[in-house]
């Protein structure tokens, strides 16, 4: 991660913020940033107004902005000290989604950490807006995240974008002496459903799969990169073949890298960093973006608003 010196980090005054701190402050052990900027979002303006109705006594002493930024301040100052990263705590109002990619295009991360609350009303529509707009990379640590990186699970597409995340999965495993495990989910052609296909189709999938891998290995120059598994997709969607390998090799963290795209093709293509962005994987799931390929779709979004 040598080249994410500046993470930005929401935060939201809930338990969570303390999972998303303490595995931030994990990594950071891995690989420190030198700039963190954490952000809250306060969704609903009228909550000021409420409570200066209520504590009338607050307003003349503090605003509700201060009030949070002090609660943010303590949480944050518990994980991170005065000599590590520059910090810096930012409060905005307006909706999440919105102004999150507004502040991404202000402060122009490398990185962004968001928690991912299991069951939470409206997150996953968040969850796949920022992965399509977002133009930096992107950690979403889930509920049940452990503070450790034994096992890295990559799934890839045989794209650039595959290559690009390969690569700094096994720089992260490198560091922490971690493995890490390959999958490609694959499609049988449409006249093989609803027919169960034969062993002896799927050991000659598996040949052409693998000769692919090789060719894809040698096209992006990728070295040292441990064996493919090739997961047939027989029914519901990629990402359950991907969390089934992923219980299976017990991974602590998933990569996957993310296509750039036009602002018409983001709004056409299912890619599968906005599908696994959206999954209860309960592991952490990184996805790696090239922050200049991305920037004009992030750009011409706001444009629009």
């Amino acid at each position: 991660m040598n080249a994410f010196n500046h993470w930005m980090v929401g935060l939201d005054l809930t338990n969570m913020d303390d999972l998303v701190l303490g595995y931030l402050d994990f990594l950071s052990g891995i690989n420190e940033p030198e700039h963190l900027t954490f952000i809250h979002v306060v969704e609903d303006e009228a909550i000021s107004e409420e409570l200066n109705e209520l504590f009338p006594e607050v307003e003349a002493s503090k605003s509700l902005e201060d009030i949070i930024r002090e609660e943010l301040q303590k949480k944050v100052n518990d994980y991170f000290k005065a000599e590590g990263p520059h910090v810096n705590i930012i409060i905005r109002e307006g909706s999440t989604t919105e102004t999150l990619l507004s502040a991404l295009n202000e402060f122009d991360p490398d990185l962004l950490v968001l928690g991912k609350k299991t069951g939470y009303e409206g997150e996953g529509i968040l969850a796949r807006k920022i992965t399509k707009y977002a133009h930096c990379s992107l950690l979403f640590v889930a509920e049940n995240s452990q503070y450790k990186l034994e096992n890295i699970h990559v799934p890839i597409t045989f794209s650039k974008a595959s290559a690009r995340a390969l690569k700094e999965a096994q720089k992260m495993s490198d560091a922490v002496g971690a493995e890490f495990h390959v999958q490609h989910v694959y499609h049988y052609p449409a006249q093989f459903f609803p027919y169960i296909p034969s062993d002896k189709y799927s050991e000659r999938m598996n040949k052409y799969l693998n000769k692919k891998y090789d060719k894809f290995k040698k096209k992006y120059d990728l070295k040292n990169i441990p064996k493919c598994t090739f997961t047939v997709k027989d029914n519901g969607k990629d990402a359950d073949q991907i969390y089934d390998l992923t219980l299976r090799t017990r991974a602590d963290l998933i990569m996957v890298g993310a296509k750039s795209k036009t602002s018409a093709a983001a709004l056409l293509t299912d890619e599968m960093a906005d599908s696994l962005a959206d999954y209860h994987f309960g592991v952490p799931v990184f996805i790696h973006k090239e922050k200049e390929e991305h920037i004009g779709l992030l750009k011409s979004l706001l444009d629009k608003d």
